[in-house]
């Protein structure tokens, strides 16, 4: 499963369209008034404005190669504050062989990015810019009926990536883990790592391996809109 597209909600469209596309520089595909589209690599990332102003809270992430984390790392510090846990601006997820970094975007949503040494293809580069990020590697779906959007994804052909049941009280992450991108999928109120951030069910718009299209709206019900 890749995600090819997805559709955030934000409160101010053009302080999310400069920070994208000037402070980290991702290509932009379209704009209106009230929406701005982004290419991140093989992704394409989209935000609408959100006149209800409801509270949203996204986590999402960014596969960089397997091999090109340090300079990721060196890349992203050098235009935004990297976030903080324990005293370090990293993690190593050893059962995955990854290493990530945490960033907030003017929402204050967490993103990552994400090299996993093992799936994400290596670049052997020398300079790391916004275009040798690969695509979106994960996005969050908070929803309140964990179980029922785990079920429903499942009826799709998007399951849990160790073919586990569905633990309303962990993450569960879906998607194949040899494909290297997963859907986050977990109740409100947890916190993200790096960020004492809770999560809240926030709508979304997903476009999974270019034909599958599902909506999760602002209640936490998936909608399958093929």
């Amino acid at each position: 499963m890749k995600i090819t597209a997805a559709t955030l909600w934000t409160n101010d469209v053009k302080l999310m369209q400069d920070f994208y596309t000037e402070t980290l520089g991702f290509p932009l595909v379209e704009e209106t008034a009230t929406a701005f589209t982004m290419q991140i690599g093989t992704s394409q990332l989209r935000f609408e404005l959100d006149t209800t102003e409801q509270p949203k809270q996204y986590h999402f992430a960014f596969n960089v190669p397997g091999d090109s984390f340090r300079l990721a790392k060196d890349w992203l510090q050098h235009r935004v504050p990297l976030l903080i846990e324990d005293g370090k601006d990293e993690i190593y997820f050893e059962n995955i062989n990854a290493h990530s970094v945490y960033f907030y975007d003017p929402d204050e949503n967490v993103v990552e990015l994400i090299a996993r040494h093992d799936v994400n293809p290596a670049k052997s580069l020398e300079t790391f810019t916004v275009n040798d990020i690969l695509d979106i590697g994960e996005m969050n779906v908070t929803t309140p009926d964990v179980t029922g959007v785990g079920a429903s994804f499942a009826e799709l052909g998007v399951f849990h990536r160790y073919h586990q049941p569905i633990n309303v009280d962990f993450l569960n992450f879906l998607g194949a883990p040899e494909d290297g991108t997963h859907l986050l999928l977990g109740r409100e109120d947890r916190t993200w790592l790096f960020s004492p951030k809770s999560a809240i069910t926030s709508p979304l718009v997903l476009e999974l391996d270019g034909e599958l299209r599902v909506r999760i709206d602002t209640d936490g019900v998936l909608h399958h809109d093929n």
